[in-house]
């Protein structure tokens, strides 16, 4: 049972339903985990002690300064100058790193929690900032260029967001579509960006350059395009690790053998990388603007909105 819960955690999930237990485990053995300190029941859920108390120390923080009018949702970066206590990548942050943070706020100051909810989360348990939006405990100011204003990667990331993939503008280089046959084209067409185009059209070195690719092994994963990359000088990284840094130029490579692990967040956080260029180098046909369409991320399984929605 505590291995059950233990893997949860490991995908981001801070609960699991008792009936989901009950189907590897005895009753006794809940009873018994129950009784040791090692789980807590809530409202059906079972948690890990630790972020079960983590869950309710961070509610009880969140629930606090709302009732006091110190609490403030931000999408997107908070401008300069902001006279708060910023807690910034809240997406990102896990429920335990994030309940140390709130309780170091100190007595009386307002606070702002910055993010992205539909980026990728960090890979520590908990989705705080998506329940706390979706809990409506305060009203969210979105400052994510949603509108079609700005330049062309904003809007590029903010269609996909919405579950577009447009097509690039012919006009503007910001953005570029590169299809490739197989996972061979997508590396030799990837080391030609890194090395050729990138460079000739931006005035960008190869370690202005950031290679993501949603695998770790194959063709074009991680692997194989560091490999293929290596005398460039360009960092190649999966999409996950290199989630909250941001690059100049972005050459984002879905070969076809990543079509069953796209998600539109995963595009969504390409997109968002990127600072001056983005090139989507793919394999996977129409399998990508599926994902951008239909395959929206995992939700993470938390008791942190209900217990938020009770408060």
């Amino acid at each position: 049972m505590l291995a059950l819960l233990e893997r949860a955690a490991e995908d981001g999930h801070t609960v699991l339903p008792v009936a989901v237990l009950l189907a590897a485990a005895s009753e006794r053995d809940l009873t018994a985990a129950v009784e040791s300190g090692a789980v807590v029941v809530h409202a059906g859920l079972v948690a890990l002690d630790e972020l079960a108390t983590a869950e309710e120390a961070v509610a009880d923080e969140l629930l606090g300064l709302a009732a006091e009018g110190r609490l403030a949702v931000v999408l997107g970066r908070v401008p300069d100058g902001a006279a708060a206590h910023v807690i910034a990548d809240a997406h990102r942050r896990g429920l335990v790193e994030l309940a140390a943070d709130l309780q170091r706020v100190p007595e009386g100051h307002p606070v702002v929690l910055a993010g992205d909810p539909d980026a990728l989360p960090g890979p520590q348990p908990g989705a705080v900032l998506l329940d706390l939006v979706g809990a409506g405990l305060v009203p969210v100011r979105d400052l994510r260029d949603d509108g079609g204003v700005g330049d062309l990667l904003a809007r590029f990331a903010s269609a996909v967001r919405r579950g577009e993939l447009p097509p690039p503008d012919p006009a503007d280089r910001s953005v570029a579509a590169v299809p490739c046959p197989d996972a061979e084209t997508v590396v030799v067409r990837a080391r030609q960006l890194v090395t050729d185009s990138i460079p000739r059209t931006f005035g960008l070195g190869p370690a202005d350059v950031l290679v993501l690719s949603p695998l770790a092994r194959g063709v074009a994963g991680v692997d194989g395009l560091a490999a293929a990359l290596r005398d460039t000088g360009a960092t190649v990284s999966t999409v996950h690790g290199a989630a909250g840094r941001r690059a100049e130029a972005v050459v984002a490579c879905f070969p076809g053998e990543a079509a069953g692990v796209l998600t539109r967040a995963l595009v969504y956080e390409c997109a968002r990388t990127a600072g001056r260029h983005l090139s989507v180098v793919t394999s996977a046909g129409d399998d990508l603007a599926h994902a951008v369409a239909r395959v929206p991320a995992r939700r993470r399984r938390t008791s942190l909105r209900q217990r938020l929605a009770e408060g």
